[in-house]
């Protein structure tokens, strides 16, 4: 047996707590989960029996954080472990929550892939989306095959650069660097702008 010796809360999230037991840390844990366990400085405690009452409890209402973070929108899994370990969940429960997350699907690397492009491919082309994808935290082998379903996007580029033009003086280099800017294929480019009978000027091109 041991003894809580004291409850902290946390300095970096408020809705957390340190438990002591025998003066030294033991847990962190909801405070929500101190409460409904009635867990008090002084209370004589098992520590094997309470670390299976807490790990159950931090399964929990993690899992209800979790879900409630991806009503905001959807999100990948480095987005989701970096949430909840920024919540200060012990690593386990982090492992359990993101397994249970893609056992029932609502976490799913390939279909975030697919919606994200099907969402930006009408402002931006593959190697922006790419770029975007990876910095989510989504494994390049996953982006490349989802981004090969991306089929030509003359239409993308036509629209965005009649879109540039109508504001903006008919600068060739700089409709030309805008476009590239957002990564769509050189060649795409090219071929887009001479459909609109504006010459293709390669902005990397040296006087």
């Amino acid at each position: 047996m041991g003894k809580i010796t004291d409850i902290q809360p946390q300095a970096r999230n408020k809705g957390r707590v340190n438990l002591y037991i025998d003066d030294k840390f033991f847990c962190g844990l909801e405070k929500l989960t101190v409460l409904s366990h009635r867990l008090q400085i002084g209370d004589e405690v098992d520590p094997d029996a309470l670390g299976t009452l807490v790990a159950d409890s931090e399964a929990t209402t993690a899992f209800d954080k979790a879900a409630k973070y991806l009503g905001m929108r959807p999100r990948t899994e480095k987005e989701m472990r970096t949430y909840l370990e920024g919540k200060n969940y012990m690593p386990e429960t982090v492992d359990a929550t993101l397994a249970k997350l893609k056992a029932y699907g609502y976490i799913d690397d390939a279909e975030y892939c697919r919606m994200y492009i099907e969402t930006y491919r009408h402002k931006s082309g593959a190697r922006k989306l790419a770029a975007e994808l990876w910095q989510k935290g989504v494994a390049r082998e996953l982006a490349d095959e989802a981004l090969q379903e991306l089929d030509d996007q003359s239409e993308e580029v036509t629209r965005m650069a009649e879109k540039y033009l109508r504001s903006h003086s008919p600068d060739k280099q700089k409709l030309t660097a805008y476009l590239l800017r957002h990564g769509f294929a050189y060649e795409t480019v090219k071929s887009a702008l001479r459909a609109l009978d504006v010459a293709f000027v390669n902005p990397y091109d040296e006087d």
